[in-house]
């Protein structure tokens, strides 16, 4: 897995580059938390669903 090498050899020394450690942490959590909104709306009748495949294969899409 990718993520277990990224703290496997550093070393942070000095409590005010340990207080931006600590930031810069938590400042990626509250990063990560936030939702995003998309504008859509969910196809449930087959006929639409099919139209819009139809559509989607006409136009390019490589």
């Amino acid at each position: 897995m990718a993520t277990s090498s990224i703290t496997h050899d550093f070393t942070i020394s000095g409590p005010e580059n340990v207080k931006r450690f600590i930031s810069a942490l938590d400042e990626a959590e509250f990063d990560r938390s936030r939702q995003q909104h998309f504008s859509g709306q969910y196809l449930t009748d087959p006929q639409e669903i099919l139209a819009l495949l139809a559509k989607w294969e006409t136009t390019s899409h490589a």
